[in-house]
C-alpha cells in the first residue's frame, strides 16, 4: 500500500481498527522520492485527489464472512405488517427442550463453592476498546469520496485515534502455553482477564475460588490458601485508563495439584467459547463431539455434552446475534425488507403476552411468520405450475419448525418460493401456511400441491378458504411409510413402480406382484393401499399435472440453499434466505444469458433433446 496523503493514513487505521482481535500494529515503511526531488519535505497535497482511488484493499481471507448484517429502519418508513398487537418488544415464543443429555437448560458454568465468578453475565459480544466518540466520515477534497474506495473504509474513529504511551498499552497475554501471571500485565476488559486467570489454572490443574466481583475488580484464592498455598491474584481497573491490570500477585502455586482426568471447575463454557469460537464461526453446523475433541485436546479434560451445547449457542449468539434479542430483531429486519425490497411480501403475527396471569399490554410474543420475496413470485410464474410444501425442525436455542414452497422450472431446477417459521406442525400453521402460498404466490388457476400424508396438512386443506383445489402425495413419503408398516423391499419397489406407472394397465401389474406376493401378508398390503386415493398417488390419474414430478424434493433444497441455517436464530434464518436466494437469482441469470447467447434462444436444456430426436425421425 502506497500512503500519499492524509487520508490513506486515515484508511489504514480505520480498516485496523475494524479488526478486533489484532491489537497491536507493526508498520514498515519504504521512504521515496515524489516527484524526483530528493527533499525530506516532499509536497503531498498536490496529488491527493488524483490518487486517492489508487489504494485498493485487499480482503482479510482469515476472517470468514457472516451471512448476516442489521438493519435498522427508521420508525416513520416502517411499512405495516399484520400482527396480532404491535408493541415495541416481541418476546421468545416457544423454548426448545434438549435432548436427554442436556435436558435441563441451566449453564453448568455456576459452581457451588465459586462466590460471584459464573454467576457473572459475560456478554454475549465482547468489543474490544469501545469508544464513546461517535465514527467521522471523512471525505476525500473535492466532494465526495472516491467511487472505488468502500464507504467503510472512510468511517473515521476519532477514539481510536488517541495515541497511548507504551507503559499504558494492554500486554498480549497468550490464553494458552505456559506464561506466568506478573503484576502489571494489563487486559482489554474484564471479560479478557477472567479468561486468562482461567486458562492459567485450568493448565496447571490448579482450581480458585473468587473473593471479591464487581465491576472494578476481581480477586481470587487457591481453594487451599492459608494451608498449603498462597496463590491469590487481584486485578482491578485502572482509573487512568481503559484496561484492567493485575494490581497483586503471588505465585506460582506451591500446593500439590495432581492431575484431573474429568472436568475442571474453572473450564466453563464461556472459556470453552472462546476455543471453539473460530471453528464455529466457520461452521455453524459443526458437530458439538468435534468440538469435544478439539477441546480436550487443547486441554487434556474431558467436559460434558451439555456444557459444550451451550458453549456452541454462546459462539452461535456472538456470531448471528442474542438468541432472544433475534425475535426483535426480526421485525425491524422484515420492515426493511418491505420498505427496500419493494413487494416483499410479509405475514407476522403475534400472541398477547402474559407475565403469570397479568397481559403486558407493551409486549407481544411472536406466533408465525410467513414471507417470500418478489423475485420468488415473478420466477414461480415462468416454473411448472406445481409447488412441493414439508416441514423441517430448526436445531438451535428454540424449537420451532421451517415450512417452505418449492417449485421447478423447465430445466427441473430446485427453487424455494415461500417459507415460514412456526412452532409446530399443526392444522393451524399448515393453514397459515398455505393460505398465504395460494394467495400471494401460487395465483394461477389450476397450481398443482404435492406434499406428504401429513395429518395436519390434510386438515388444513378441508377448511374452508385454503384455496388448493388439487394436491397430490409425494411418492417417496407414501413408500417410506410403506415401508415402516411392512418389510418388504420388493413389495415397496412395486408399489413405487405403480405409482410412476404412465398408464393403468401397468399400474395395476405391479398393484397385482403385490397382492400375489405372500399370502400371509399381502391382504394387508393392499389393504393398506386401497386407504390412499388413487387421484392422490397414481401418476396416470393426475392429468398431467405432476410434469412427472412426483417428490417434494425438500432434502435437495434444503442441501444446496439452506444448509447450516437451521441451527441458526430466527432473524438469520431469514437474511440466509435472502441472501442466498439473491446468489441463486444472479447465477442462474447468467447461465440463461449465456443459453441465449450459444443458441440464440431461451429454449430449456430439457426440453431440447427430444425436440431434436423427433426432428430427426
Amino acid at each position: 500500500m502506497q500512503i500519499k496523503s492524509d487520508q490513506h493514513v486515515s484508511m489504514m487505521f480505520s480498516y485496523h481498527r475494524s479488526i478486533g482481535t489484532i491489537y497491536s500494529l507493526e508498520l514498515c515503511l519504504n521512504l521515496q522520492d515524489i516527484g524526483g526531488s530528493s527533499s525530506s519535505s516532499n509536497n503531498v497535497e498536490g496529488i491527493r485527489n488524483s490518487e486517492a482511488a489508487d489504494f485498493v484493499p485487499t480482503r482479510d481471507n482469515s476472517r470468514a464472512p457472516s451471512p448476516s448484517f442489521n438493519a435498522f429502519v427508521p420508525r416513520d418508513q416502517i411499512v405495516g405488517i399484520h400482527e396480532a398487537h404491535p408493541a415495541p418488544s416481541t418476546h421468545v415464543g416457544f423454548d426448545r427442550v434438549p435432548d436427554a443429555d442436556i435436558a435441563n437448560t441451566s449453564d453448568e458454568d455456576e459452581i457451588e463453592d465459586f462466590t460471584g465468578d459464573e454467576a457473572e453475565v459475560v456478554p454475549e459480544t465482547q468489543p474490544l476498546l469501545r469508544d464513546a466518540d461517535p465514527p467521522t466520515r471523512v471525505e476525500a477534497e473535492g466532494g465526495g469520496a472516491s467511487s472505488s474506495t468502500p464507504a467503510h473504509y472512510l468511517s473515521l474513529n476519532l477514539g481510536a485515534m488517541h495515541s497511548s504511551s507504551v507503559e499504558d498499552r494492554p500486554s498480549s497475554y497468550p490464553l494458552s502455553g505456559e506464561m506466568e501471571l506478573e503484576i502489571g500485565l494489563k487486559f482489554l476488559n474484564r471479560e479478557i482477564a477472567m479468561l486468562a486467570v482461567k486458562n492459567y489454572n485450568i493448565r496447571r490443574s490448579a482450581e480458585y475460588k473468587v473473593v471479591e466481583s464487581d465491576q472494578s475488580r476481581y480477586v481470587c484464592r487457591c481453594k487451599q490458601f492459608g494451608d498449603n498455598c498462597r496463590w491469590m491474584v487481584r486485578v482491578a481497573k485502572t482509573m487512568s485508563s481503559r484496561f484492567w491490570e493485575i494490581r497483586k500477585y503471588e505465585g506460582p502455586y506451591s500446593c500439590l495439584s495432581s492431575s484431573m482426568s474429568q472436568d475442571h471447575g474453572q473450564l466453563d463454557s464461556n472459556v470453552i467459547c472462546q476455543h471453539i469460537f473460530p471453528m464455529v464461526h466457520a461452521n455453524a453446523t459443526i458437530c458439538v463431539k468435534v468440538l469435544q475433541g478439539s477441546v480436550e485436546s487443547a486441554y487434556g479434560y474431558k467436559v460434558s455434552y451439555k456444557k459444550f451445547w451451550h458453549a456452541k449457542q454462546k459462539a452461535i449468539a456472538r456470531i448471528y446475534g442474542n438468541w432472544d434479542e433475534s425475535y426483535n430483531q426480526l421485525r425491524r429486519y422484515l420492515n426493511a425488507l418491505q420498505a427496500f425490497v419493494p413487494g416483499t411480501i410479509v405475514d407476522l403475527q403475534t400472541r398477547p403476552y402474559y407475565v403469570g396471569n397479568t397481559l403486558d399490554r407493551d409486549s407481544v410474543m411472536f406466533h408465525q411468520v410467513f414471507w417470500s420475496f418478489p423475485s420468488c413470485v415473478e420466477a414461480f410464474r415462468h416454473c411448472k405450475p406445481l409447488v412441493s410444501v414439508d416441514g423441517t425442525h430448526l436445531y438451535g436455542k428454540y424449537a420451532g419448525t421451517l415450512l417452505m414452497g418449492i417449485a421447478q422450472d423447465g430445466n427441473n431446477n430446485i427453487l424455494p418460493v415461500a417459507f415460514a417459521l412456526v412452532e409446530r406442525e399443526n392444522t393451524d400453521s399448515w393453514y397459515f401456511f398455505l393460505t398465504n402460498l395460494r394467495r400471494h404466490v401460487a395465483t394461477r388457476p389450476g397450481v398443482l400441491l404435492v406434499s406428504d400424508r401429513h395429518v395436519a396438512i390434510k386438515a388444513a386443506l378441508e377448511r374452508e378458504g385454503c384455496g388448493w383445489e388439487h394436491n397430490v402425495y409425494c411418492v417417496r413419503h407414501i413408500a417410506s411409510n410403506f415401508a415402516t408398516s411392512f418389510k418388504s423391499k420388493e413389495a415397496k419397489r412395486h408399489l413405487v413402480n405403480a405409482a410412476y406407472s404412465k398408464t393403468q394397465e401397468q399400474s395395476q401389474y405391479y398393484l397385482e406382484l403385490i397382492s400375489s406376493e405372500d399370502p400371509v401378508t399381502s391382504p394387508h398390503m393392499m389393504e393398506w393401499i386401497r386407504g390412499l386415493e388413487p387421484l392422490k398417488w397414481l401418476q396416470h390419474l393426475d392429468e398431467g399435472r405432476r410434469y412427472g414430478h412426483t417428490t417434494t424434493n425438500l432434502s435437495e433444497c434444503i442441501n444446496s440453499v439452506l444448509k447450516g441455517t437451521r441451527n441458526l436464530p430466527v432473524c438469520a434464518i431469514v437474511k440466509s434466505t435472502y441472501h442466498r436466494l439473491n446468489e441463486l437469482f444472479v447465477l442462474k441469470g447468467w447461465q440463461a444469458q449465456c443459453v441465449e447467447y450459444h443458441q440464440g434462444s431461451a429454449s430449456t436444456t430439457c426440453g431440447i433433446p427430444p425436440v431434436e430426436q423427433q426432428q430427426t425421425k
